[in-house]
């Protein structure tokens, strides 16, 4: 196999899986119409045969696929560390075979955590090790308390960094290996992009400033694109979202263990954190111990994953 596809993070138990006449690439972006692959011969626009299309299969950022001698994409690859998200009605994959994802955060007044605790049980439910990095530090007199508290409250690493003026830059570089693929997601305006073209050495993305009146970004990455960074680690950028939910539940009992751990004293084994008497989670509230809003934003995830499960049923 051509040392390309393995700096893309090519492995030999794949060649298995590619069907005979087709030759491995793997998708570095999602166009209109066509997807854009890269192999051995480089980078270039490719079609996507009817077949997968109507068979749910269209490839995504990061995907193997297997390209005809016609240059079309005809099939997909088995999938690892996919990332999914829904409304509460259509499901999207964001990234296929991924290896970290990158929850991006700022530190000025946009920092949410009840967000955070959507992508990071996003992340979880795909069964992708993540980590938290916040952004723009240079705003705030003490980062490294700003991020301990969110260490603390929601149980994941916490990296930081200042595009601006380079504090925490090789810390990042450090936590991408050469061939894994890591993922940055979060919301508009955290600085996802500016940080690809630190990491790059160039300008390749486009940046846009925040809005003076909230702090909040606007978008400016339109689609999500792999990267090759010149230490060879591989990096997804992603486009800015507000409203995130798990496709499923298997990343909320990590994301809120705290809470899990809490109702293992519960009086009842079925108890819902409502009125029941002996409700160890709704003491611990009272007493201080745990915060009513984690309560409230896990029981709006159970809804929305039980919104989506019941889509699929119908």
């Amino acid at each position: 196999m051509h040392p390309e596809l393995y700096a893309l993070g090519w492995t030999d138990g794949m060649s298995h899986e590619v069907h005979a006449g087709l030759a491995p690439a793997r998708v570095t972006a999602v166009h209109r119409g066509r997807v854009a692959v890269r192999d051995a011969g480089g980078t270039r626009l490719a079609p996507v045969a009817g077949a997968l299309k109507h068979a749910g299969e269209s490839p995504v950022v990061g995907d193997w696929v297997g390209v005809a001698p016609d240059g079309a994409v005809r099939q997909v690859l088995s999938r690892l560390g996919v990332l999914r998200r829904t409304d509460g009605v259509d499901v999207e994959v964001i990234a296929a075979n991924v290896d970290l994802a990158i929850v991006v955060t700022s530190a000025n007044q946009d920092l949410n955590v009840r967000r955070l605790e959507r992508f990071l049980a996003l992340v979880r439910e795909g069964g992708v090790p993540v980590c938290i990095l916040l952004t723009k530090t240079d705003l705030v007199d003490d980062p490294a308390a700003v991020a301990a508290g969110l260490r603390s409250d929601l149980g994941a690493p916490v990296l930081t960094v200042s595009a601006r003026t380079g504090d925490g830059v090789a810390d990042l570089a450090a936590r991408l290996p050469r061939r894994a693929t890591s993922v940055l997601v979060g919301t508009s305006g955290v600085g996802k992009s500016t940080l690809v073209n630190v990491l790059l050495g160039e300008e390749r993305q486009t940046i846009l400033p925040i809005r003076e009146d909230d702090a909040r970004g606007r978008h400016a990455t339109t689609h999500r694109e792999l990267f090759a960074l010149p230490g060879g680690a591989l990096l997804v950028d992603t486009p800015g979202v507000r409203s995130v939910a798990p496709v499923g539940t298997e990343g909320l009992d990590e994301t809120f263990d705290d809470i899990r751990e809490i109702a293992e004293g519960c009086r009842f084994s079925d108890c819902a954190h409502d009125r029941e008497p002996g409700c160890a989670v709704l003491t611990a509230i009272d007493d201080g111990e745990l915060e009513a809003g984690r309560l409230e934003a896990l029981r709006r995830l159970e809804d929305a994953t039980r919104v989506v499960a019941g889509a699929r049923r119908r």
